[in-house]
């Protein structure tokens, strides 16, 4: 089993500051909400971090093909649907798309994701897999923090980081290698 207690997506979340530590000797925020920390199997986890990279790589097909199988879509979506979700994963994979800093504070992510929230509420066929509403809760809340803080960081070298040292085993190829 995967824990995961420092990242999450649902963008209605408030963001708490009584769950973040600063650490002013190294100037590092640490998340110290383990209230809400939570398993993940290796199946979600190797699915979910396909979906992020297909994001990041504004990779329409496997977005929406391990989007469902995972559950999130059905398969009977209108055209509607489909694009609001296609575009909310590009828009969250926006920070990860590019080697530069990704400025936070003025991308008016959390303004671009709530234009495709109406598409969800008309349209959606089926909830999505309950793993997601902890993991993007936390997500938000991280994505809220680099906003309030004005952060500007370079999160594709994360994701390439997390992408590079992970080992899938759902049998399909290394996204790197697609």
């Amino acid at each position: 089993m995967y824990s995961n207690c420092c990242s999450g997506f649902g963008f209605v979340d408030s963001l708490q500051w009584g769950n973040f530590l600063y650490d002013v000797g190294t100037g590092t925020t640490h998340l110290i909400d383990f209230g809400s920390t939570r398993e993940y199997s290796k199946v979600f986890v190797d699915g979910y971090l396909r979906i992020v990279w297909a994001c990041a790589n504004f990779d329409t097909k496997t977005l929406m093909d391990q989007s469902l199988e995972m559950g999130f879509l059905t398969g009977e979506e209108n055209d509607i649907m489909l694009e609001a979700h296609k575009l909310s994963g590009f828009t969250l994979g926006e920070p990860f798309a590019t080697d530069k800093e990704y400025d936070f504070k003025n991308s008016g992510i959390t303004r671009r994701l709530s234009e495709h929230g109406t598409g969800f509420l008309q349209h959606r066929l089926t909830p999505p897999p309950e793993e997601v509403y902890t993991l993007h809760r936390k997500l938000a809340g991280a994505f809220n923090l680099c906003i309030k803080l004005g952060a500007e960081i370079k999160c594709r070298d994360l994701l390439e980081e997390v992408i590079q040292d992970h080992v899938f085993e759902d049998g399909k190829p290394h996204p790197r290698d697609l």
